[in-house]
């Protein structure tokens, strides 16, 4: 699985890729306590999900 996970900066756009759903939450969880803004993360489709979007629909669909 291929995701890339992006946040709106100071200094602009940062990206990360991540090979799991897990490791690109955990990513974009991190990024959001830094206090970045617009923190998304990308499927292969080009679809974006805010963390708790994407989290409820791949990680722990139902709750």
């Amino acid at each position: 699985m291929h995701l890339v996970v992006t946040a709106h900066t100071a200094t602009g756009p940062l990206s990360h890729q991540r090979t799991s759903p897990e490791g690109a939450l955990e990513k974009a969880q991190e990024l959001e306590a830094e206090g970045h803004d617009h923190v998304v993360i990308t499927d292969i489709t080009g679809r974006d999900y805010a963390p708790p979007e994407f989290d409820s629909l791949f990680l722990n669909p139902g709750t």
